[in-house]
């Protein structure tokens, strides 16, 4: 690899270059409805240097919250992927930060049974990545899923934050989001650097605009009703799927 700074403004351009911004009408699960833009981290994965970038970033924002005075991170013994994405991710980071990886296998694959794959200890203590997060389903899917097998879930890594109520939704469930790349940067970016259209622009701003509007209505009627996505640490009620 060569010396390629550490740089977030880098990463978000290697997204583009790859071919992980598209615009168009798309609808991913519940938490994505008519957006304007798509964004997939995953071309990462075919430019081993911006790969290597994002892992080295990832893990310098966790050690960075972890040696602050008053600690936003919590230590971890594993470090664990939400799949698909989030676990080539979480691949890179446990090769870059030298950490034991694991992951969910959900359902029974052949002769897999449901379970986790990898080695831990109960009362294990997993860092949790995603290459991208929205409202936040997914991963507390997925620390509800490690919690049933006695593996806690503190922290976890978006690469991609599209801000629209991930972080207090997992907050308060007890998990501490912490965003690499925000989707509004790299629309700026995109657009100042003449890689984007005015309209384009222009029609992610007012997605956004409208949706957020509507994720803090929601956000507000939970805190004035009590309303709870369960208790901490991925314990949660129901179940809940995100693109």
């Amino acid at each position: 690899m060569n010396d390629q700074p550490l740089d977030t403004l880098w990463l978000a351009r290697a997204i583009f270059d790859l071919g992980g911004v598209t615009f168009g009408d798309y609808t991913l699960g519940g938490s994505t409805v008519n957006s304007p833009v798509y964004i997939n981290p995953r071309a990462l994965i075919s430019n081993p240097e911006a790969l290597k970038v994002a892992a080295r970033l990832m893990a310098q924002e966790v050690t960075l919250a972890q040696s602050l005075r008053r600690a936003h991170a919590q230590q971890y013994d594993v470090v664990a992927g939400v799949p698909t994405g989030g676990l080539l991710l979480a691949t890179a980071f446990a090769l870059e930060s030298n950490t034991p990886l694991i992951y969910a296998r959900l359902k029974q694959e052949g002769t897999g049974q449901r379970g986790i794959e990898g080695r831990y200890i109960k009362g294990a203590r997993a860092l949790l990545i995603d290459d991208l997060v929205t409202g936040g389903a997914s991963m507390m899917e997925m620390a509800r899923f490690f919690a049933e097998h006695d593996i806690a879930v503190h922290d976890a890594v978006a690469l991609v934050d599209r801000q629209m109520g991930a972080r207090e939704r997992l907050k308060r469930v007890g998990i501490n989001l912490i965003s690499i790349l925000k989707l509004d940067m790299m629309m700026n970016l995109y657009f100042e650097n003449g890689l984007i259209t005015e309209e384009q622009h222009d029609n992610y701003l007012n997605y956004v605009r409208a949706n957020r509007a509507a994720e803090s209505d929601e956000l507000d009627a939970a805190h004035g009703h009590g309303a709870d996505d369960g208790a901490s640490n991925g314990h949660t009620n129901g179940h809940t799927s995100e693109a």
